[in-house]
């Protein structure tokens, strides 16, 4: 499973994608948990109302910041750097500017809002002691969610989730000593005093030595066009399970009276962890941004497949574990009556079988985002989070009753995934689905080739590059300039890093009009393989050095995601 270039960082994107999703999820959840434990009913209730809120606050956020790291690590994939830095630039002057935006506007209306759900004196006031640090977590959240995304996107994994393990540890030892002193709105400070801390981690990534991120400032309203679009499905995401919860929580106390309010937080703790499935999408999207840059088609391929099994594993794997620990769930909310109690935990197992498909959906949607199938991805997230899952619990709990209600969390998604992959396949074709390539592979040629390197791989990889470019009818000097420069390539970075560390490397051929393109990748030692003044201390450095010198400006460096990558062109001679 970790034994290609591709698995190897596609993992370790993975777990700390995951985690850093997670925290949006944990910093809600845990906050209620805590007040369950610690302080009673009224405010989990209290807490309850401000959920939507902070989901609102994730919209905005992510609206300004999700797109960032797309368009950045696109323009990293053509190789061009000047790009990339104005887009981080961007994306700080948007983040700070959001943050300062939704504080105002929690700031002067935060009470009203409050009120809509007309909810009794103790628990407003205790919503209000909650909501008034709270204010000070959204300021911030912004400029979390764009630098959690970027580091990420940097290739620095580890920085990711130490930061996401700082929020949630400083927001949860914080909040439980003060909620022994102030009550809630201890727990609100603790959610605070987490996203500090962790804004600050995020920094120090501009002091590691394979940092590609420039601090600065810019604005263009084209910027802001293109990265709201590029934004706009996984920021509904928050947008949309803010809907269902307020419709909930409305439809809840209408069909079963408020003392049953506490049911509405036992469906949001479900729908808040299955935004964990987003970290599938979030692993691959810097890889998949990087391989549509290229044109290396066969290695989205490779990556859409090991984020599929990986999807499917994930969403089994997080049912089973839902329906065991379904009754510690519901016993963190401390509720006090025996029939609401055990709708709470049956209707937990319920709802999990819904998992799967909302695994699936997501990674679907987060992939036609990539691919600039924007309205298809969007309308997938309403459907998925707002649009079939809600009438479909309002309807059977209106019939059936609580357990219908819960029915419907699971039934939604599964309607939503076969109508989706109906009408894809109806649209572009069953051939075409899911990816929807078959247009930009029409005449295009090339092959993707991963290995971990040693003498033998480098050979081998070399022989399968000139029977790919043999059977295209490539002149025999291209040819044997392609596989000397291969050859030598490999070697040298075999050479730099040593016979006893584990390097993986990847190779893209691309058969073009006037040149035969080849593009490496390696998670070895940085090292630019382009430079001209490299000073040969081997015969490999030398002939390499020599052959830089030859290609001039048919040849680029730029480090990737922490990672070496470069581009040769070897222009035809017929």
């Amino acid at each position: 499973m970790f034994k290609t270039f591709l698995s190897r960082k596609f993992f370790s994107l993975l777990l700390s994608s995951s985690i850093s999703i997670l925290v949006i999820s944990v910093l809600a959840l845990s906050d209620s948990v805590i007040a369950g434990v610690m302080l009673g009913e009224d405010a989990v209730m209290a807490i309850c109302l401000v959920v939507p809120a902070y989901s609102l606050a994730g919209f905005g956020a992510c609206v300004v910041a999700l797109g960032i790291p797309i368009l950045y690590n696109r323009a990293m994939g053509e190789f061009n750097k000047e790009k990339a830095d104005r887009c981080f630039a961007f994306g700080l002057f948007m983040a700070v500017v959001m943050g300062l935006i939704l504080y105002t506007v929690f700031m002067l209306f935060g009470d009203a809002y409050l009120r809509f759900y007309e909810p009794s004196t103790s628990v407003f006031n205790a919503a209000k002691d909650y909501f008034f640090w709270y204010k000070y977590t959204i300021l911030l959240l912004p400029i979390m969610t764009l630098m959690d995304e970027m580091v990420l996107a940097d290739g620095d994994e580890t920085l990711s989730m130490v930061s996401g393990i700082v929020q949630i540890v400083g927001n949860i030892v914080c909040s439980i000593v003060l909620a022994k002193f102030v009550g809630v709105e201890g727990i609100g400070f603790g959610s605070f005093f987490g996203t500090a801390a962790a804004v600050l981690v995020t920094f120090a990534h501009f002091l590691r030595k394979g940092n590609s991120l420039k601090l600065g400032f810019f604005f263009s309203f084209k910027w802001l066009v293109d990265v709201v679009k590029y934004s706009a499905i996984d920021a509904g995401t928050y947008l949309f399970l803010a809907c269902f919860t307020v419709a909930m929580n409305r439809f809840i106390t209408f069909a079963y009276g408020p003392e049953m309010l506490v049911l509405g937080a036992v469906i949001l703790f479900v729908k808040e962890v299955q935004i964990v499935f987003d970290g599938v999408g979030e692993a691959f999207t810097p890889l998949m941004n990087i391989y549509l840059g290229e044109e290396s088609y066969d290695a989205v391929k490779k990556c859409y497949n090991l984020s599929l099994k990986t999807a499917v594993v994930e969403g089994l794997a997080l049912t089973l574990l839902m329906i065991l620990v379904a009754p510690f769930i519901v016993e963190l909310y401390d509720i006090s009556d025996p029939a609401v109690y055990s709708y709470a935990v049956l209707g937990v197992r319920i709802e999990v079988f819904g998992l799967v498909f909302l695994s699936l959906l997501y990674l679907l949607s987060s992939y036609y985002l990539l691919i600039d199938k924007i309205k298809l991805g969007f309308v997938m997230s309403a459907l998925r989070d707002v649009l079939v899952v809600t009438p479909v619990c309002v309807v059977l709990g209106y019939f059936f009753g609580i357990y219908g209600m819960f029915a419907g969390v699971a039934i939604g998604p599964a309607l939503t995934y076969v109508i989706t992959v109906l009408y894809i396949r109806f649209r572009y074709g069953k051939d075409n689905y899911p990816l929807l390539l078959s247009e930009k592979l029409k005449g295009f040629k090339h092959k993707f080739y991963e290995f971990k390197l040693n003498p033998e791989s480098i050979v081998g990889t070399q022989h399968q590059v000139e029977k790919f470019l043999v059977e295209n009818n490539i002149e025999q000097k291209t040819i044997s300039k392609a596989k000397l420069l291969i050859e030598d390539l490999y070697m040298l970075i075999y050479e730099k890093n040593g016979v006893d560390k584990a390097v993986y490397a990847e190779c893209t051929v691309i058969i073009r009009e006037t040149d035969v393109q080849i593009i490496t990748k390696d998670d070895g030692v940085l090292f630019d393989l382009s430079s001209e003044d490299v000073i040969a201390g081997s015969i490999i450095e030398f002939m390499v050095s020599g052959y830089m010198e030859k290609l001039k400006e048919n040849k680029k460096y730029l480090t990737t995601m922490s990672y070496n990558r470069n581009t040769f062109r070897i222009k035809y001679e017929g």
